[in-house]
């Protein structure tokens, strides 16, 4: 089931020659995971912020659910409707990982003792122990960091996962780890999970691989 859809979309940022995207239409369903690649400079990141409500187009309309986001409250589309995730994990320094979890719960009206336990059960779902989860970001690694994050991202109801190079800072083992934790929540649990990517495994692993060029988006061999 479509639950992005683009059409005509094209944005050009103020006083440039260019759009940094141009006239694309796609769809993007549940329980699929999509990898866009393409060199800096090529639209990438401009999409994402599409697809995050961060912007809307200069021309065309992007749909969520079949609503035109211009016409949508974009906070609430933010806060319940997609999760990011980031090369830099941007987890809250100063609270522990629990807390962390609990925070985007909380912030959509969820009790503190109602949010604790399904934290706890999101955290262990990606293997986090129960002794880390006290703990404050700066005392893992990074593959657990970015373990922690994808918690962070399912504990509200969103249905979309955008990940923003989400396996550039992580060694080969890690990367496998979380690719694995991504497909599976797209395969088993129904997400929409959208990577912007470098890392030629993550393209691989994906169902479908996009690659953009100078602000254009097509499917791409990998």
């Amino acid at each position: 089931m479509s639950v992005l859809t683009l059409d005509n979309v094209s944005y050009k940022y103020k006083n440039a020659q260019k759009s940094a995207v141009s006239d694309i239409s796609c769809k993007f369903e549940e329980g699929k995971v999509y990898a866009i690649v393409g060199p800096s400079g090529s639209g990438k990141s401009t999409l994402l912020s599409l697809l995050a409500g961060l912007d809307l187009p200069s021309e065309g309309q992007i749909a969520f659910d079949g609503n035109n986001l211009a016409g949508l409250n974009l906070d609430r589309y933010r806060r319940e409707s997609i999760s990011m995730i980031f090369q830099a994990f941007h987890l809250f320094p100063l609270m522990t990982v629990m807390e962390n979890v609990c925070f985007p719960m909380e912030l959509c009206g969820v009790k503190p003792k109602e949010a604790k336990p399904q934290a706890v059960k999101l955290l262990g779902g990606v293997g986090i122990t129960e002794e880390q989860m006290g703990r404050f970001p700066s005392k893992l690694s990074g593959g657990e960091r970015q373990r922690v994050a994808i918690a962070r991202s399912l504990a509200s109801s969103a249905r979309i996962i955008l990940g923003d190079e989400p396996t550039g800072n992580l060694d080969s083992a890690n990367t496998q780890n979380i690719i694995d934790i991504l497909c599976s929540l797209a395969h088993e649990q129904g997400y929409c999970v959208i990577i912007v990517t470098h890392d030629m495994e993550v393209a691989e692993a994906a169902d479908v691989a996009l690659k953009m060029r100078d602000g254009e988006l097509r499917f791409a061999a990998c």
